[in-house]
C-alpha cells in the first residue's frame, strides 16, 4: 500500500489546528507547532511568516475557499433551485471534510475578543447570506419562486443548514450527505414555489 506524503505546509496546518483546538491560540507557541509538525522554525516562517500567519491560513484561508466555492455554485448557469441545492451540498461537504476545523471556527466565533487574531466573522456571514438572498430574489424575479420576505427565507434556509452542520460537528449527527442537503432544500423551497 502506497503512503501519501504530507507536504510540510499541510502538516504545519494540521498540527497547529490540533494545538489551537486543544490549548487555544494564545497558549500555543511556535516551538510547539514546529515540534508537532517535525519542522524547524525557519520552515514555518518560510511558509507562513508567523504563528498568526498559520492561523490566517487555517481560518481565513478556509473561509475564503468556502466563499469562492459558494460563488461558483451561485453563478452556475442553472435554475435558482439547483444553485441552492449546490450551495447546500457544498456547505455540508466542506463541514464533513473539515470537521475539526469547523469545530475550531465555531469556538472562535463564540470566544472572547483577543483570544485569537481578529477575524471578521460577521462580515463573512453577512456577505455569504447576502449573496444567497440575491440569488433567491432573482428566482422570484424570473417566476421560479413566489414573492416573500427574503430575510425570513434566509433565516429558514441558513438555519436549517447551520443546525445540521452544528449537530454534526458537536454530536456527529446527522450525517451531512448530499441526500440530506437535497432534502433540506426541497423542504424549505416547498413553501417558496409559485404553485405552493
Amino acid at each position: 500500500m502506497a503512503t501519501l506524503e504530507v507536504r510540510s505546509n499541510d502538516r504545519i496546518l494540521m498540527e497547529a489546528l490540533q494545538l489551537f483546538s486543544s490549548k487555544g491560540y494564545d497558549a500555543t507557541s511556535v516551538r510547539e507547532i514546529c515540534e508537532a509538525a517535525g519542522i524547524t522554525k525557519p520552515t514555518l516562517y518560510h511558509f507562513y511568516g508567523s504563528k498568526e500567519g498559520v492561523y490566517r491560513a487555517l481560518v481565513d484561508g478556509t473561509l475564503e475557499a468556502f466563499h469562492a466555492s459558494m460563488l461558483h455554485d451561485l453563478e452556475a448557469p442553472v435554475a435558482v433551485e439547483e444553485k441552492l441545492r449546490r450551495v447546500a451540498r457544498g456547505y455540508f461537504d466542506n463541514a464533513r471534510q473539515h470537521r475539526e476545523l469547523m469545530r475550531f471556527i465555531l469556538s472562535l466565533v463564540h470566544s472572547p475578543a483577543g483570544s485569537a487574531p481578529r477575524t471578521d466573522f460577521p462580515r463573512f456571514y453577512e456577505q455569504m447570506v447576502g449573496q444567497i438572498a440575491r440569488c433567491v430574489e432573482a428566482g422570484v424575479a424570473v417566476g421560479e419562486f413566489s414573492a416573500g420576505a427574503t430575510e425570513i427565507r434566509m433565516l429558514v434556509f441558513m438555519g436549517a443548514l447551520g443546525e445540521a452542520m452544528c449537530g454534526n460537528v458537536l454530536l456527529g449527527k446527522p450525517d451531512l450527505t448530499p441526500a440530506l442537503a437535497d432534502g433540506i432544500v426541497d423542504s424549505v423551497l416547498q413553501g417558496w414555489r409559485q404553485n405552493s
